[in-house]
């Protein structure tokens, strides 16, 4: 049997992580400065319900690896990861990349080692405790990093005092 969506899936993956600079969590994340990886944004507004978002460039990226890890541990795995466990390394940013690229490889390699497209309509567990088709888990990991790719961007422009589309 075929890996052709197999393959489609597996370069998506990559590209919303590593290979699209432009929309990529790694595009996004290559030119943060270090003053800029644990800073909260001064100029927000409160959401609909009043709260501020607090979250850093920092917190959404470890965000990002905790859940990969989450995903991968449910749907391929032992499904003995919770979220408390999956804290990173240490808050020093080199340890946590390192330990994001990580989370991402095995993430992909364990797709990767799956036989054919027939594995993409297998009903896989998910944290909440959902079953969800291969294909739709993966679609989510894709869109995942993509959303907070830009939302690492927008979390970037706040910071350097950006208006509109305008790059500081």
């Amino acid at each position: 049997m075929s890996r052709a969506a197999l393959d489609t899936m597996l370069q998506a993956l990559d590209a919303a992580y590593r290979t699209d600079r432009y929309q990529g969590l790694l595009g996004n994340l290559s030119d943060v400065r270090d003053d800029e990886w644990d800073t909260r944004p001064a100029n927000h507004s409160a959401d609909v319900f009043g709260t501020v978002p607090e979250l850093s460039i920092a917190d959404i990226v470890r965000h990002v690896a905790a859940a990969k890890l989450m995903y991968a541990n449910h749907a391929f795995g032992d499904a003995s990861l919770d979220w408390p466990s999956t804290a990173p390394p240490s808050a020093d940013r080199a340890e946590i990349m390192s330990w994001l690229d990580a989370a991402h490889t095995a993430f992909v390699d364990t797709v990767a080692a799956l036989d054919n497209d027939a594995e993409l309509d297998v009903e896989r567990p998910i944290h909440t405790g959902r079953l969800l088709p291969t294909k739709h888990l993966l679609t989510i990991i894709i869109n995942h990093d993509l959303y907070h790719s830009g939302e690492i961007n927008r979390q970037r422009a706040l910071i350097r005092g950006a208006s509109g589309w305008d790059r500081p």
